[in-house]
């Protein structure tokens, strides 16, 4: 049985995206008859949790010998973290884990058959046990990146011109004896080849994220408020003005429809300021956090979705838009111009994505959305589940451990076979 060595820093229950990602594929692996063990950062108590996650394979956590930053608030520590933060910022918070993480999977590769490392991205850490790891075995790595490392120009309070200098230095010692790599994008697939010329771009694929197939629910109410619901935080770069605008502008067309935008999680003080500058609290329910269980309740019962991207983050798509697809209501994405997005939502036909800085567009987005006129193709959306997406990375497996189609590397002298 041919094994599949998962390294991944999140994993189920934790609700990060990296979690999602691999739990699902992780159950699929097993399914296909892999032997599937997953490396991953030790489950702490304080962790939020997403109890619906699948647990598949043989799961092995292990903690880093210490966490950045370091907790507290005394100078000393303060001024420690600020230190770091620079000194780390090509190669993230979570680096003390890889090494930790490649003594554990060497531990568990010992008794194992022969097979294929995976390692996902972010943490970086990640990617680094995974490189360390195919070197001693000698078994070929597939690197999978659900954001970029160093294939991005990231602002520059995030990381550097030197940070960015360094990060791409880095990442392309550990991934150069990659046998393959998997983009969650077309875009990002794009800005990694540009990046990367050196390899192979034959060995370079794009598969996305999924989702888990629900049974349907009632339609939402065809008379009375139109809810859009928005799932998740408003990071930085991401407003949810433009649709409040449009709300505010549809109401004299509609008066008998008005738009209602409630939103499970905190928005920023920024945000906050915007919306009284403009008098635009009442197209707004702010409601905390809930268990995905019950917010994919709460999403079923929607009229639309919506999903919003910043300029930092044009390269890639919310993984709520995959949670989305499962409801089978439609979409809304707002995004700078160019932004994956755009893609995906017309390749899958699950909606529509407008300019964040086009108005009218947006109001007209609305309208159709009001009238019915824009209904998610579910035969097209399908190919997004996880079984039709594991199907799609098995494909990457075998063409990674089949004699003569991979890059081969030896193991290192009294490497564990």
């Amino acid at each position: 049985m041919r094994t599949v060595l998962i390294i991944s820093y999140w994993f189920a229950p934790s609700p990060a995206v990296g979690a999602k990602r691999f739990s699902f594929l992780a159950r699929e692996f097993s399914r296909m008859g892999y032997d599937v063990h997953v490396i991953t950062h030790h489950a702490r108590d304080d962790w939020k949790t997403d109890g619906s996650l699948p647990v598949s394979g043989q799961v092995h956590r292990v903690a880093a010998p210490f966490k950045l930053p370091l907790a507290g608030a005394t100078f000393l520590r303060r001024a420690f973290n600020s230190i770091m933060r620079r000194l780390l910022s090509p190669l993230g918070w979570e680096i003390p884990w890889a090494g930790a993480a490649t003594r554990k999977a060497l531990e568990v590769a010992a008794g194992l058959a022969p097979g294929v490392i995976i390692a996902t991205s972010p943490a970086h850490a990640s990617i680094v046990a995974g490189a360390r790891v195919a070197r001693r075995l000698g078994w070929p790595l597939i690197v999978d990146y659900r954001d970029p490392w160093s294939a991005h120009q990231w602002p520059r309070w995030r990381r550097s011109a030197f940070a960015q200098w360094m990060s791409q230095r880095i990442e392309r010692h550990y991934i150069a004896r990659s046998a393959a790599r998997v983009l969650n994008t077309p875009a990002m697939l794009a800005s990694f080849t540009r990046a990367f010329p050196d390899l192979d771009p034959a060995a370079n694929f794009v598969i996305p994220n999924g989702f888990e197939a629900a049974a349907e629910a009632p339609p939402p109410q065809v008379s009375g408020p139109i809810d859009i619901v928005h799932a998740g935080e408003i990071f930085t770069g991401r407003s949810l003005m433009p649709v409040l605008r449009a709300a505010a502008a549809l109401r004299t067309r509609h008066p008998a429809r008005p738009i209602r935008i409630i939103t499970f999680g905190e928005l920023p003080g920024a945000e906050l300021a915007r919306i009284r500058a403009e008098e635009l609290g009442e197209f707004i329910t702010v409601r905390p956090r809930v268990p995905f269980v019950d917010l994919f309740v709460e999403l079923q019962r929607a009229h639309l979705l919506l999903a919003v991207v910043g300029e930092h983050m044009v390269y890639s798509t919310p993984y709520k838009v995959y949670d989305y697809m499962a409801t089978g209501r439609p979409i809304l994405g707002i995004a700078p111009a160019g932004a994956a997005l755009f893609e995906l939502l017309a390749e899958s036909g699950a909606g529509l994505c407008v300019a964040r800085d086009d108005p009218a567009g947006i109001e007209r987005a609305l309208e159709n959305f009001m009238k019915g006129d824009v209904v998610p193709q579910r035969a097209r959306v399908e190919r997004y589940r996880w079984p039709n997406l594991a199907q799609q990375y098995r494909r990457v497996i075998e063409r990674t451990t089949d004699a003569g189609e991979t890059l081969r590397v030896r193991p290192e002298p009294g490497a564990m076979r």
